[in-house]
């Protein structure tokens, strides 16, 4: 982006209270910004299960409910950014550069830009006939989690899938000779993203049936196995769309497996990977959350200053260190 600009920050859906991705927007913004003036000016949570009302409003300049962040939140996310320069080493995680993200439209006109992020239910309801300039396959497979509006023009776009490659890539998965296997379970726009992704970065896909199977004719179906047989010596990634949701645990995978890693994330939640005795190492649904915000920054609001981005492990632990905070301030 060529001038910084005033962006409005939006999770949208429903149940939204519980996001961490104003947060986030924060923490990213005070990394990028430390001295200078900030771009994000205001935050929402907009709960709403229906995506032509969120258009009006966008699209009208209507009430999105954006709050400027009070002093206690930005002082925790300040303190956060300036104290926590690092991570744990024994996360055996790397800092890994964005790369490879798809290009987008620059904004037009110089109004604040309005960034949404879109999650359940409303991440499969923009088509091809919505009027919205997509930046990638999202509209194809019905799975959009990302629109910006500049005052003229809705850009739209997935980065659920990427943020899955970064943190695959972030463990190494990516690094070996044979292409690293997905065990996908589910079929929803979550998944669809995450498939499409994971193919296109050359890794190979094996779906476990859960309440929505994986369509087989999309994008990535040149990368489906039909039987874990086919796996090789694959390094193996697990995520299961269908059973992680309103506090139910993920169901367990059908082999032994590298990383297993939730889509979903609660208040107590995690931050730092949890080693089973079988090795697998399990990963809170905040490294995929904040993965894909990271993708997000890079390509719809600061691409020019994608390798200025924090690297993930330290944005998660920036992360932890302002959630701790709060609670302690809260208890």
């Amino acid at each position: 982006m060529e001038a910084r600009r005033d962006v409005l920050c939006v999770v949208a859906g429903s149940p939204i209270s519980h996001s961490l991705t104003p947060v986030l927007s924060l923490l990213v913004d005070f990394h990028l910004n430390p001295e200078g003036r900030r771009s994000i000016t205001a935050t929402s949570h907009y709960d709403t299960n229906d995506l032509s009302e969120l258009l009006g409003q966008i699209v009208l300049g209507g009430d999105l409910g954006s709050k400027q962040p009070t002093n206690k939140i930005l002082d925790l996310v300040r303190n956060a950014t300036h104290e926590t320069l690092s991570f744990p080493e024994g996360w055996g995680v790397s800092e890994i550069e964005i790369d490879k993200c798809p290009e987008v439209e620059t904004p037009y006109g110089d109004s604040p830009l309005v960034w949404v992020s879109l999650t359940t239910p409303l991440k499969h309801g923009l088509t091809s006939r919505s009027g919205v300039i997509s930046s990638d396959k999202s509209l194809e497979i019905a799975s959009t989690n990302q629109i910006r509006w500049d005052g003229h023009r809705l850009v739209t776009g997935s980065t659920d899938g990427l943020g899955v490659v970064l943190v695959a890539r972030s463990f190494g998965l990516f690094s070996l000779s044979t292409p690293p296997l997905l065990i996908l379970r589910g079929g929803g726009a979550s998944a669809r993203s995450v498939a499409e992704a994971w193919s296109q970065a050359g890794g190979r896909i094996y779906t476990v049936l859960g309440r929505r199977p994986l369509d087989e004719r999309g994008p990535w179906a040149s990368s489906l196995l039909s039987s874990l047989e086919e796996r090789e010596l694959s390094s193996t990634l697990y995520i299961d769309f269908d059973s992680g949701l309103n506090g139910k645990r993920d169901s367990p995978p059908p082999i032994h497996v590298d990383i297993q890693l939730s889509p979903s994330y609660g208040s107590l939640g995690s931050i730092s990977p949890v080693q089973e005795s079988t090795g697998t190492l399990h990963l809170d649904g905040r490294w995929m959350l904040a993965a894909q915000h990271l993708i997000a920054w890079s390509i719809f609001i600061e691409p020019s200053r994608r390798t200025e981005l924090p690297s993930l492990p330290l944005l998660l632990n920036r992360l932890s260190d302002f959630e701790n905070n709060l609670a302690n301030d809260e208890s």
